[in-house]
This record gives C-alpha cells, sequence and structure tokens, in this order.
C-alpha cells in the first residue's frame, strides 16, 4: 500500500511551459486516455502546445490548472472547472493526477479539494459536477471522499474502441461543503 501524501502537499497553479512535455506524455498514455475520456489516439507535440496555449488564455467559463507537488515545478497532472454558467451558479470538474507513481497516494484528493473551495469560494458558484466512466472505480472514489454524490448514471454514455461505455454522475452542493467543514 502507497504511503498517504501530506496535507499541503498539493497546489494549483496556472499552467506553463514546464507543462508541454508531462501533457505530452499523459495525452499519449493509452492508460490514462482509457480511464479518462475514452478516446484512444495519437497527440503530437504540436497538438498538445496548441491545447496549452488555449488553457493558457483567459476565459469566463473554463479554468484550467495545473497540479503541483509544492516546491516542484513540473505538474503531476492537471485540471479543468469547465463548463461555468454564472447563470445557474454551476461548472464542471475534471481531473487528471497523470504521474502514474503518484497514483493512490491522495494527491488527486488534495487537488479536487482546493478546486471546490476555489469554485465555491473565488467563482462564487453553488454546484459542481462531475462524470466518472463506470470503469473507473479509482475516481469514483476519490470524489466520494471528497464529498460529492452519486446522483445517476448515463448509459451507453461514450464510446470507447467499438463499445459503449456507462458514466457516473456525481455532484456537490455549496451547502453540503459547508456543513462538512462545520
Amino acid at each position: 500500500m502507497r504511503e498517504e501524501a501530506p496535507q499541503g502537499t498539493v497546489e494549483l497553479r496556472p499552467h506553463t511551459a514546464a507543462s508541454l512535455e508531462p501533457l505530452l506524455r499523459w495525452k499519449n498514455d493509452v492508460e490514462i486516455q482509457w480511464l479518462s475520456d475514452g478516446e484512444t489516439r495519437t497527440y503530437t507535440r504540436e497538438d498538445v502546445a496548441a491545447t496549452l496555449q488555449r488553457w493558457t488564455r483567459p476565459s469566463d467559463d473554463i479554468v484550467h490548472l495545473a497540479i503541483n507537488l509544492v516546491g516542484r515545478p513540473e505538474p503531476i497532472g492537471f485540471l479543468h472547472l469547465a463548463l461555468i454558467e454564472r447563470a445557474h451558479r454551476r461548472c464542471r470538474l475534471g481531473l487528471v493526477i497523470g504521474e502514474k507513481n503518484m497514483w493512490g497516494r491522495g494527491y488527486g484528493r488534495q487537488a479536487a479539494t482546493h478546486a471546490v473551495t476555489h469554485a465555491f469560494d473565488v467563482l462564487d458558484l453553488d454546484r459542481i459536477t462531475a462524470e466518472v466512466l463506470a470503469d473507473n472505480p479509482r475516481s469514483a472514489r476519490l470524489l466520494e471522499r471528497v464529498g460529492f454524490v452519486r446522483e445517476g448514471v448515463m448509459r451507453e454514455s461514450v464510446q470507447r474502441d467499438g463499445s459503449r461505455v456507462y458514466e457516473l454522475i456525481y455532484g456537490l452542493l455549496r451547502d453540503e461543503w459547508t456543513k462538512r467543514d462545520a
């Protein structure tokens, strides 16, 4: 069993040029592709550089951040708060720990906790949703440990290598988050 990360070892930062090489590696990792969006394909350096450039542009409806360990310049993963709808005060969370040797150590949970705090305290939202592929129990457990509640299932939602995969829908409300700390 892996040792749990000490609290406060993860921070979220804007992406920099230091994100390019790790992102290129993670975007081309078949296991990460399989677990995160189900699409397996090859990404070129130019593809990833264009993605990174897009991620560093200011936007009203999405926040992209690198997941870093304190004192380490290269990220260990990335996340986004996407589909930010100010009128409905909601968004969607997506998170990837790309460094596989960091899996299972609590870094994803710390990053998700920081993202939730940002969504509620800085963006002033009331609801966060997240979707997890049904055959990715590790991500489902992460969301549940942060406080997300499973709200439903989207049957045959994702096309993956010729088959259909279910997605689990999770949600977290500001009131639930606030009560958790009380």
